[in-house]
This record gives structure tokens, C-alpha cells and sequence, in this order.
């Protein structure tokens, strides 16, 4: 498994801004801060307000703003943002039955990893990696 540059991206800005005192950042400041560059940057952005999770203001003063407090902001919430729905393998697709459904021995084994990723992103919020504070996950 491995997390694309993309879901990198959302986590490093959203990161930024839920750690930034300053509480509207534009793309120049996140860009420079965290090395991503800014068109990359601003497709990102824009898939994070249509989600809901980012709030755009327009104008000088304008930037970007969490839409919400960090401890509300999931990991589970960022990478489906940007991924959609996790999909470990091709045959767990919903909308499709792979030929081998009934028989496979391995689908559970990527169905419980599936299940337990997905839990454990829920429980890792923004403010979790902000603070860098991992301390207590097991008892959420």
C-alpha cells in the first residue's frame, strides 16, 4: 500500500493550517512552508472545499481556513476526499463480483486490512498529527 503524492499533499497543508496560528493561509505561504508546488497545491485545495473540509475566502486578505476545528477532521475524512472510497483490491470494487467471489481464500485477508485501515484513519484526526500526539488511539 502506499499513500500518492496527492493524499501527501492534503495531509502536509492541512497539517499547516491547523497548526498555523495565523488562521487564513493562501497557497504562496502553504506552498513555501511545505514545499508543494502551487498548482499542485491549488487542485488539491479545491477538491478539500468541495468536500468540505477547507473554507475559501476570496480577495487580498483571502486564503484558506479549515472548515472545521482539527479534532473534528478525520484522516479517514482527508483520504476519501481525495482517494474516494479505499479499495485495497480491484475484486472488493462494489459494483462488481469478481468470478472467484465464493471460492477466494484472500479476500478476507484484504477485507479485514480494508476494515481495520479504515478504522484506524477514523480514529487519527488532524489535530492528532498537528500536535503530533498518537498517545491514547488504542483507547478511542
Amino acid at each position: 500500500m502506499q499513500i500518492s503524492r496527492t493524499l501527501d499533499y492534503a495531509v502536509r497543508s492541512l497539517t499547516h493550517l491547523a497548526s498555523n496560528k495565523i488562521v487564513v493561509s493562501t497557497i504562496k505561504d502553504i506552498s513555501a512552508e511545505q514545499h508543494i508546488p502551487e498548482n499542485y497545491l491549488a487542485k488539491v485545495m479545491r477538491k478539500l472545499v468541495q468536500r468540505g473540509i477547507l473554507r475559501s475566502s476570496p480577495g487580498p486578505d483571502g486564503g484558506y481556513s479549515l472548515k472545521k476545528q482539527a479534532k473534528d477532521i478525520s484522516l479517514k475524512e482527508i483520504y476519501e476526499a481525495i482517494e474516494g472510497d479505499m479499495q485495497l483490491i480491484d475484486c472488493m470494487d462494489k459494483g462488481e463480483i469478481c468470478e472467484l467471489f465464493d471460492g477466494c481464500n484472500q479476500r478476507s485477508v484484504w477485507d479485514h486490512l480494508q476494515l481495520n485501515t479504515l478504522r484506524f484513519l477514523s480514529k487519527v484526526t488532524l489535530s492528532d498529527i498537528a500536535q503530533n500526539d498518537f498517545k491514547n488511539l488504542e483507547e478511542r
